[in-house]
């Protein structure tokens, strides 16, 4: 496994689970609690890698990439997008009409119906 598969792995992790504590849960099955007989006894094996049924993902990771997956989501969508009409210098009616209604078309607050026949 090359280190962008390794990166796309623990993204997948991060974005399936709320907390850390849900991931190691998961990895964590009732035989388990079966013979250990504590959940944070489980927690803590599934952590160090010795028992679990999937990837070893450690909580800095962990949280580390869940806040950059936060960060990248709340810059997606504060980023504005230029307009393709912006800067300019239109002459023609029709052109100035659609570049009025751009930026409402742009952010779904109007849409165009097309009648096709």
């Amino acid at each position: 496994m090359d280190q962008e598969d390794g990166l796309t792995a623990v993204d997948n992790i991060v974005t399936q689970f709320n907390t850390y504590e849900d991931f190691l849960d998961s990895q964590i099955t009732t035989v388990d609690l079966y013979y250990l007989e504590d959940e944070g006894l489980a927690r803590q094996l599934v952590e160090l890698g010795y028992r679990g049924t999937g990837e070893v993902v450690k909580r800095e990771d962990f949280e580390a990439r869940k806040a950059a997956i936060e960060i990248a989501r709340m810059a997606e969508r504060t980023q504005k997008k230029t307009l393709t009409s912006a800067g300019k210098d239109l002459k023609d009616h029709f052109l100035k009409a659609l570049a009025l209604r751009e930026e409402d078309n742009c952010n779904g607050k109007v849409s165009v119906l097309a009648n096709y026949e």
